[in-house]
């Protein structure tokens, strides 16, 4: 299947994937422009270079531009890359497909696992202190007796 005939499969569902594919790339590039931002900061920081704000009273510096800049630059070739929008458009697409699970299901899973959880851990306590008994304390009293 092509990412058009995709597009317009899930175009059918509400809401072209190419929107959630521009919406991710914005949300993913703000992350990364405020992590490059303050790992930059932290490097200028380690080299004892200046780190003055662009604009006085602004909160903005120059390693955080710098951070925007540099996740602005991969977003545009990612976007510009065929393969990389193909590929995050099949993806989104894709995920219009899936069958999420309600409240209630997740909620009725999350206390199966959780109750599966605490009677295994339980099991295990019963096989760990009992192994503990047998080999710490009843083995050697029985080699003493003997």
């Amino acid at each position: 299947m092509s990412a058009t005939d995709a597009s317009q499969q899930a175009n059918r569902a509400g809401m072209d994937p190419k929107r959630l594919v521009v919406i991710a790339f914005l949300v993913f590039g703000v992350i990364i422009g405020l992590f490059l931002g303050h790992l930059l900061g932290l490097l200028f920081a380690a080299g004892r270079l200046g780190d003055a704000e662009l604009i006085e009273g602004s909160g903005i510096s120059r390693t955080t531009a710098l951070g925007f800049v540099l996740a602005l630059a991969v977003a545009g070739w990612g976007w510009w890359n065929p393969r990389t929008r193909t590929l995050a458009t099949e993806t989104a697409t894709e995920l219009m497909r899936v069958t999420w699970p309600s409240w209630d299901e997740t909620r009725v899973s999350t206390i199966a696992v959780v109750v599966a959880s605490v009677v295994a851990s339980a099991i295990l306590f019963g096989i760990d202190t009992l192994s503990y008994k047998v080999m710490v304390e009843w083995i050697p009293a029985i080699w003493r007796h003997m």
